[in-house]
């Protein structure tokens, strides 16, 4: 009995020497993921979600330009671009505002869709390059100097894919 006990005993302490050495490490991994479109910059790296834009004093803001790409699950269908709202930036320490205009390639966008034509999106009809490259400026509407203080907008810009 006594060399079966011990036996026990020396199994309950390796189990919890090995144990004692054990880790466990949970990630958690998330993806928004939309089939049919997105749009990255050119390298293929998220657009970022806030930019600065220059301001010269007595002239207004620089334009800021991000070189993107458009992916899509088909190179034959057009992409409609449109920006949810006319983007204005508004000063919060003081008072102003300037607002801004959107060009994606040589397309000013509006509120209202504009068609960008898949051939000229993707000349060679594939797909698992991603568009050819388009800036996408950001751009205030009417150069004319700011009243002095911290301006935050907001540009959103919709992109779908035509279902013809």
């Amino acid at each position: 009995m006594n060399a079966v006990m011990k036996s026990v005993i020396a199994a309950i302490a390796f189990g919890v020497a090995v144990n004692a050495f054990a880790v466990e490490k949970d990630i958690t991994v998330n993806a928004t993921v939309d089939s049919t479109l997105d749009m990255t910059l050119s390298d293929g790296q998220p657009l970022p979600s806030s930019v600065e834009m220059q301001y010269t004093p007595g002239v207004g803001l620089a334009p800021t330009t991000l070189e993107t790409k458009i992916w899509s699950n088909d190179a034959g269908k057009d992409i409609k671009a449109r920006l949810a709202a006319t983007p204005v930036l508004t000063n919060t320490t003081g008072s102003g505002t300037a607002t801004l205009a959107v060009k994606l390639g040589t397309q000013a966008i509006t509120p209202a869709p504009s068609t960008l034509d898949s051939a000229t999106l993707f000349p060679t009809g594939e797909v698992d390059q991603g568009s050819v490259t388009l800036p996408l400026e950001i751009i205030q509407a009417t150069t004319e100097p700011l009243n002095s203080g911290n301006y935050t907008g907001m540009v959103s810009l919709v992109l779908t894919q035509a279902t013809e």
